[in-house]
């Protein structure tokens, strides 16, 4: 056979073909022989090996259990004073700074005396002036004998209220037939005359006072007092100037510069103690019952990681909030390290609701499923799925009510997808 342009030659293609059919025989063969050992094995069940989960597990416990309730606050110091002048004037020097440490005592910032110092030295001449006025109306031999009146009375008083309790006490002995009449006597001797020296000491004071001597000596004597109260004043206004800490702590506002009118609400120091510090809460009625002064409650201190520390309330009032019908509570929290700051958010918790003897679980232990709670037990190696109703709980624990018991072994971790009657392996 012949094409134009194609030439063949059939020796050529009778070989390739024979090839051919060879890789293809052979190809079948592998096929079928394969083939048949699958066939032969057709009554025989395939087994594929399942793959068993690794779950945790814990024992389900008889304990007691709280709930709690937590209330946030934000931390108050213990002790704030808003410090000012007792009198108006220019700042002379400020001493501290915010932040500063002070103790009671402490110098903070002082106030310009010269006008002060002008005044006392005045109302000390004016003393001077009164005293020389007195020394020459003999005022000073009234001064002397106006003392030794006063002594004299003084003595006097001493004696009758030695002999008055002689008196009564050898009166009762009398009366009871433990002391004579002679000695009896005597005391009361002693007593009215001492009574009689007392009175006439008296009388002569109050005689001396109302108008025994000179007119002029007296005027003298009032002239020197009011003198000296000038002088007592204005001292007392120069030291007012000098502006003290009334308690130690640490300066949380400075309101006061040099040169400042200082005086009235102006010009003032706040000085805050946070050796401890108070978070106040407000507490409903339901709870205030179940808590008490000097008890130990847990605080979170929300600024340093959610740390817990511990409080103790310090305060409950006796009186219900008028705007939502709750008590203020004060819980006091130690702050020795000064690691807390006043203003940090805290939250206290208090207990709510307490039980004991039932069975309880851990949280990460209930699983809910279309509104069901689920724990997952494992039984033999296999899981068994139980509803149970659920009580009071913490951010811990949770109470259990349903068909199960204490020591049954409950899964807390590795629970997803987990079918009832499965298999798994328990691991620590």
């Amino acid at each position: 056979m012949k094409f134009k342009g194609i030439k063949f030659n059939a020796a050529k293609l009778k070989s390739l073909l024979n090839k051919r059919n060879i890789i293809i025989l052979v190809v079948l063969i592998v096929v079928v022989a394969v083939g048949s050992r699958f066939l032969g094995k057709g009554n025989k069940k395939v087994e594929i090996k399942q793959n068993v989960k690794n779950v945790k597990t814990e024992k389900i416990k008889v304990s007691s259990i709280s709930s709690d309730v937590q209330y946030a606050s934000a931390l108050k110091p213990i002790k704030q004073v808003d410090v000012l002048p007792k009198s108006s004037g220019k700042v002379a020097s400020v001493n501290v700074n915010v932040g500063d440490k002070v103790t009671a005592g402490q110098t903070l910032f002082t106030l310009d005396t010269s006008d002060l110092r002008a005044t006392l030295q005045q109302q000390q001449a004016l003393v001077e002036s009164a005293n020389a006025k007195l020394q020459q109306t003999g005022g000073s031999n009234y001064q002397k004998q106006l003392a030794s009146y006063e002594q004299d009375l003084k003595g006097k008083q001493i004696k009758y209220n030695a002999a008055q309790r002689d008196y009564e006490n050898y009166q009762k002995l009398y009366n009871a037939g433990a002391a004579s009449k002679n000695d009896f006597d005597q005391k009361a001797d002693v007593y009215y005359t001492a009574n009689a020296d007392l009175e006439t000491a008296k009388q002569n004071l109050n005689l001396y006072e109302s108008g025994i001597g000179p007119q002029d000596t007296r005027a003298a004597v009032a002239s020197v007092t009011q003198a000296q109260a000038g002088v007592d004043s204005a001292q007392i206004q120069i030291n007012n100037a000098t502006v003290t800490a009334p308690i130690s702590g640490v300066v949380s506002v400075k309101n006061v510069e040099v040169g400042q009118i200082s005086g009235g609400q102006s010009g003032s120091v706040t000085i805050i103690d946070s050796s401890s510090l108070n978070a106040e809460i407000n507490v409903p009625d339901k709870i205030i019952g179940k808590i008490q002064v000097g008890q130990s409650v847990p605080v979170i201190i929300t600024a340093l990681d959610d740390k817990e520390i511990k409080g103790t309330i310090d305060n409950i009032s006796p009186n219900t909030n008028s705007k939502d019908n709750s008590y203020t509570v004060k819980v006091k929290i130690d702050n020795a390290s000064g690691e807390l700051k006043a203003g940090m958010f805290t939250k206290v918790s208090l207990q709510a609701e307490n039980k004991s003897n039932v069975l309880v679980v851990p949280n990460e232990a209930i699983k809910v499923e279309n509104g069901v709670n689920y724990i997952y037990e494992v039984k033999n190696g296999k899981i068994k799925k139980a509803a149970v109703t659920t009580g009071i709980s913490n951010d811990k624990s949770i109470e259990v009510l349903g068909n199960v018991k204490a020591d049954d072994d409950i899964i807390t971790e590795g629970q997803s997808l987990l079918s009832d009657g499965e298999k798994v392996n328990i691991v620590k």
